[in-house]
């Protein structure tokens, strides 16, 4: 997919790849989670929302959302209000 802002052509790299990982994913609340995060970029390329200023790898993309939203214990500990950015491992 090929999208123009301010007449840069931006590219979503590795698209099928990506959307061939959301489909493998086998746990349904990650896969949910990451298909969400995949279609927010899709959108926002497809309504040319703030693009990046280059190229866009979607699989480089997914496989992140699919390691941190498989980490359901840390996610769990978020969502019930406790505060895990000052001891994340960056």
């Amino acid at each position: 997919m090929t999208t123009s802002a301010e007449g840069n052509d931006r590219i979503l790299l590795r698209e099928d790849a990506a959307h061939q990982l959301l489909g493998s994913i086998d746990h349904p609340i990650t896969r949910q989670l990451a298909a969400i995060a995949y279609d927010e970029v899709k959108r926002r390329f497809a309504e040319r929302d703030r693009l990046p200023s280059s190229d866009f790898d979607l699989l480089f993309f997914v496989e992140g959302m699919h390691a941190f939203f498989g980490k359901h214990d840390i996610l769990r500990r978020i969502l019930a209000g406790e505060d895990l950015a000052a001891a994340w491992d960056l």
